[in-house]
């Protein structure tokens, strides 16, 4: 579904918030890494609330749910729901898309891949989902679709979304299952000048990078992070977390990450794998 979603702004400044990797799962009492995901991803969204912050887009990038359930899925729409502001979104590599479409579908989120966010900012959501693999791929229809929404909007200023890393992360392990054609998507990215921003999550660790003529970012889980700069499987004693974007009229990206301060989602550090 390509059809554009329009959302107008009250104010000059579009905010954003980006929530990815929640990793959920039908039974509260299940866990990953000796994390309990459904009650991270319910603190995160209680603590943002608490802030009483007015969002005009929810971006969830994927990797919704650990079991593959449409309970799981079921329990993110649900909870996503508390927000005003609509909520788009895209498959990570553990997502089961029939029962994540179908279920998101019934629960009224919108599964629009083009968003225009008032006058000038456009929003595009790509899907680098390769099923039964780790790793990501943009398919050449996905890259087609890029450049051919960048042209049919040529002044608007664009910020792209995807789930897995284009950049490097300096983890050696998570790198063998990055985006595979990155180098292709970075190079095709530094030609598009429309571009101000990329975003994706996947690697569960905040890194932050400045292209050319756009910044490119990472946005924390909101269950367990992995270790930043390990050779192999590790996992970082990091809070759950999310980030905000606030995207100027004049081009310009404005971002910051938040975690839970009281962070009571330790989790089991012994883990070498999932």
């Amino acid at each position: 579904m390509n059809s554009h979603l329009i959302i107008p702004l009250k104010k000059s400044v579009g905010k954003i918030l980006h929530i990815t990797d929640t990793h959920l799962f039908a039974d509260d009492e299940n866990n990953l890494l000796g994390v309990k995901t459904n009650a991270s991803f319910a603190a995160v969204i209680d603590n943002i609330k608490k802030r009483a912050e007015h969002f005009d887009l929810i971006v969830a990038t994927g990797d919704f749910v650990q079991d593959g359930s449409q309970a799981a899925y079921l329990k993110f729409a649900q909870t996503i729901k508390q927000f005003m502001a609509p909520c788009v979104w895209l498959a990570g590599n553990h997502d089961i898309h029939e029962n994540m479409q179908y279920i998101f579908k019934q629960q009224g989120l919108p599964e629009n891949k083009i968003v225009l966010l008032g006058e000038k900012w456009l929003i595009i959501m790509l899907n680098s989902q390769v099923v039964g693999e780790t790793y990501g791929e943009l398919s050449k229809q996905q890259l087609a679709f890029l450049t051919t929404s960048l042209q049919k909007y040529p002044d608007r200023f664009a910020m792209v979304f995807l789930h897995h890393h284009p950049l490097m992360s300096n983890c050696d392990w998570l790198d063998k299952h990055s985006l595979i054609n990155h180098v292709e998507f970075i190079n095709l990215i530094n030609q598009l000048p429309q571009i101000k921003g990329v975003g994706w999550g996947h690697i569960h660790q905040i890194t932050q990078q400045r292209l050319p003529h756009c910044l490119a970012f990472s946005t924390p889980s909101t269950c367990v992070q992995f270790k930043p700069l390990s050779r192999d499987f590790s996992v970082a004693n990091d809070a759950p977390g999310w980030r905000i974007i606030e995207l100027k009229p004049e081009g310009h990206v404005d971002t910051a990450v938040y975690n839970l301060e009281n962070n009571l989602f330790e989790p089991d550090l012994s883990q070498n794998g999932y």
